[in-house]
């Protein structure tokens, strides 16, 4: 169960809310006869190829990409259909990478997470850190209170998670002491290992048949040892990692730190980190974002040299709109957004995909809203429309050139 106030937070956030052949089939883009368009990725699309280099090895080995986002990709919004689409196309099954403790489980519906709050202590960039605890590469924590659990269980409303066979814990600073137990598809309780060390270490459970759920219990666990999250796999392939961090610019990035990226890179090799930020910076009353372009420069260069191996690609700002008159326009404060975004991937050097262009460009999220492709907070997407956008950046980045 989790606790009242912040299932009260969520529930008011949910109201207002070269071309390269590859084998397998990626279906249709759907983009609905009058929305989304086409809109090639720009930038420095060669370090792109690297990414695109490392698709002709998915059948041997993992492929990773990381989405960190706001509450655009909340609740696996956008990311479950770049999953499905690369899933089913080069391999993989498996939500990837999912928190211990996070507060989207009432809106994500690829996979259900269940947990007793009040059995962890836990800290994230979204929510707050006052005790300073070492974030993981999702931007959370979480330290057992000594009788702590955690439950996934596997749905179909993404075929690519319906089951795993892999579960992979990822942790630090484990004590002897510290026992861990879990059970898959609701059966007999088994123990796992955990190994000490301050470095991020994993522990595998792997079963020769389809896994559909897991329960973790951990028991006598002091509150040093720091849990960041489990991966739900099944084969090599590509797996998309969700990674929100809502109310965000995406400047707290820097805030996770460096070792901790840097082990979870050794573990996890991502081929590919999209940046997908800009609706909770735009405003009406601001027109200097000088502060953000200095910030994201500082983040993407840093994750340049702990992600050497990864390309990055920016999204820039999708349309948001605001009231005037009796109507719903564009907010002047997107084309400022955007501009500066598009400067952060010129002078660091990266990727960038105009996301508001693909949506249909000045004044298109009111039409978005009116097919239901967009929530009523005129700026964050339904699971139709993340899928729309969702499509066309799967086709962008297959045709990149």
């Amino acid at each position: 169960m989790v606790r009242k106030s912040l299932t009260t937070i969520l529930i008011v956030i949910l109201i207002s809310f070269t071309f390269i052949s590859y084998p397998g089939t990626f279906a249709e883009v759907n983009t609905t006869p009058s929305l989304g368009k086409k809109v090639p990725i720009t930038g420095n699309t060669s370090q792109m190829k690297k990414f695109l280099n490392s698709l002709n090895q998915a059948k041997i080995i993992k492929i990773r990409i990381a989405h960190y986002g706001d509450s655009i990709n909340w609740g696996d919004i956008i990311t479950q259909d770049l999953r499905q689409n690369f899933q089913s196309k080069f391999g993989g099954q498996g939500a990837g990478f999912m928190s211990l403790v996070t507060d989207d489980i009432v809106v994500k519906q690829t996979t259900k997470e269940t947990f007793d709050e009040a059995e962890w202590d836990w800290a994230s960039l979204f929510t707050r850190n006052l005790k300073n605890y070492s974030l993981g590469i999702a931007g959370t924590v979480a330290k057992s209170k000594g009788n702590s659990w955690v439950k996934y269980e596997a749905t179909n409303f993404r075929s690519s998670c319906k089951s795993f066979k892999t579960i992979r814990l990822f942790y630090n600073n484990a004590k002897y002491s510290c026992r861990v137990s879990y059970s898959l598809n609701n059966g007999a309780a088994q123990n796992l290992n955990l190994q000490s060390g301050m470095n991020v270490k994993e522990s595998v459970i792997n079963s020769p048949g389809d896994i559909t759920s897991v329960k973790f219990n951990f028991t006598s666990c002091s509150s040093d040892v720091n849990f960041y999250g489990v991966s739900l796999e099944n084969g090599n392939g590509v797996y998309v990692d969700n990674f929100p961090i809502r109310g965000n610019s995406g400047v707290s990035i820097d805030d996770i730190p460096r070792n901790i990226l840097s082990d979870f890179q050794k573990l996890l090799n991502y081929k590919l980190i999209i940046l997908n930020y800009g609706v909770n910076i735009a405003s009406p009353e601001q027109t200097n974002y000088t502060w953000y372009r200095n910030k994201m420069i500082k983040v993407i260069n840093n994750l340049k040299q702990i992600f050497p191996d990864a390309a990055i690609l920016m999204i820039g700002v999708g349309d948001k709109a605001i009231k005037k008159g009796t109507k719903f326009v564009t907010d002047p404060s997107i084309f400022i957004v955007l501009n500066e975004q598009k400067l952060i991937a010129q002078q660091t050097g990266i990727a960038f995909w105009n996301s508001m262009e693909a949506m249909g460009g000045v004044n298109s999220m009111n039409e978005w809203v009116n097919q239901n492709l967009a929530l009523k907070d005129y700026s964050h997407f339904s699971d139709a429309g993340g899928k729309i956008l969702a499509d066309l950046l799967t086709e962008a980045i297959l045709n990149v050139k």
